[in-house]
């Protein structure tokens, strides 16, 4: 599992990065896969307009892997943070939407631009270009998203667990429960998070043009729809995590969000980090088990170097 495989290599950063040429080397002596972008593809491409490394359905696992070791990298000269992005046309009509022509509340996105217009999608983006007006709107709602104020994030979440209270159960959680010998969730049931990162189509590896990983969303605005945080939302939180933990978004899809992370919830923070990630997405946690405790939530991401969240 491609998941897997990451969290392998974030546990020993040298000698991943020592190993990053080998690996490469011995990807390309492998006959390579053979596949036209297809029109969902080109269009994310141009609507990221940044550096982006494609990867057809069906690439290999290890090849996608040194793609974003690679980029990670190089990414240290702090010119851009890269990020796996999974193609999807629900995915790429998020983005449409959530990019607003101006900065007010009550602004058109550009796909609303796009139907008063009599235009389609695809009209926007003609083989697989922006068209020069539709650029000037996306690049202004970035420099207009970027340089607002997300230092909120505890506070929202705040809010969040309030809301969820009545979910959470029991606290009584204490530190000897996680010593468990070998496996601490060994004795744990169904929260397995066998989904995590589960490839659905083409991948684009995008090297986003910004210095600090909470202003990736200006470029990906992901959310606002069911129960799935707003994007500015997204950006205040992950800027309050990145502060925290150094959590890092690395991947992306039309419903699912993952990081990086750093620092590791330590003993100290698991409780509350635990109500952070129920009440920051329930979806991800509803959907294995039944009758959720936040004990058992606890055991499960206690120490964890990668979150995932999935939304329904």
């Amino acid at each position: 599992m491609l998941i897997d495989k990451i969290i392998e290599r974030i546990e020993n950063e040298k000698n991943c990065i020592e190993n990053i040429s080998n690996e490469i080397d011995n990807a390309e002596k492998e006959t390579p896969i053979v596949q036209e972008m297809s029109k969902q593809a080109k269009i994310m491409r141009s609507f990221l307009n940044c550096d982006c490394k494609y990867y057809p359905l069906n690439s290999e696992d290890n090849d996608i892997i040194c793609g974003y070791l690679e980029s990670l990298q190089r990414s240290k000269d702090g010119s851009f943070i890269p990020i796996i992005v999974d193609i999807s046309d629900n995915l790429l009509d998020a983005v449409i939407m959530n990019t607003v022509i101006d900065s007010d509340d009550d602004s058109e996105s550009i796909m609303d631009l796009g139907i008063r217009e009599n235009k389609k999608r695809d009209e926007f983006f003609k083989n697989g270009m922006i068209d020069f007006e539709t650029g000037e709107v996306i690049e202004r709602y970035r420099k207009n998203m970027i340089s607002k104020d997300f230092s909120a994030g505890k506070e929202l979440l705040d809010e969040m667990i309030e809301n969820n209270r009545e979910y959470f159960g029991g606290y009584e959680l204490e530190k000897d429960e996680l010593e468990v010998e070998d496996d601490p969730t060994a004795d744990m049931d169904d929260l397995d998070f066998e989904e995590e990162m589960e490839k659905q189509g083409e991948i684009l590896i995008a090297e986003i043009s910004v210095k600090n990983p909470w202003e990736i969303f200006a470029y990906i605005p992901f959310g606002g729809w069911n129960d799935c945080p707003g994007n500015e939302d997204i950006m205040s939180i992950s800027k309050y995590w990145f502060e925290k933990y150094g959590a890092i978004p690395f991947a992306i899809s039309n419903n699912t969000l993952e990081y990086i992370v750093k620092n590791p919830v330590d003993d100290e923070d698991k409780i509350r980090f635990t109500e952070e990630f129920y009440a920051f997405c329930p979806d991800s946690v509803d959907k294995y088990m039944e009758n959720f405790n936040i004990d058992k939530l606890a055991k499960k991401i206690y120490g964890k170097k990668i979150w995932h969240f999935c939304w329904n």
